[in-house]
């Protein structure tokens, strides 16, 4: 698991080397009338845009047979982000999770299901 470092800007384009050595570009936006932060996601021909940032164990779990890669966000309060400088203050976390990791978090999925509030 990679983390990213995100600062407090509300619009920032950051690009990241994976495991095959391909390169994951990445796009997130703070939305203030909303209180919430938003990601677009693309890699060679994978493009998912306008995704929530929420706490989540692999925020592209839908699309994990489609792509070598996982999104992990972590809260330290169990809570969602919502502030422009959660993830400059250590709050929230953005992880990338190589093709190991993702199985390991379906296969968590497949055992407990999406309740990761109690997990």
């Amino acid at each position: 698991m990679k983390t990213l470092a995100i600062n407090a800007h509300p619009f920032q384009s950051l690009q990241t080397q994976l495991k095959d050595k391909s390169t994951l570009n990445l796009v997130l936006q703070y939305l203030p009338v909303t209180k919430q932060w938003s990601i677009d996601v693309s890699h060679k021909n994978f493009k998912s845009n306008g995704n929530r940032i929420c706490n989540s164990l692999n925020l592209l779990e839908q699309s994990s047979l489609l792509i070598p890669f996982g999104i992990n966000i972590s809260v330290s309060d169990g809570g969602e982000p919502f502030l422009l400088g959660d993830f400059q203050s250590g709050r929230v976390q953005l992880s990338i999770l190589d093709s190991d990791e993702v199985e390991l978090v379906s296969s968590y999925y497949a055992t407990y299901g999406d309740n990761t509030a109690n997990g």
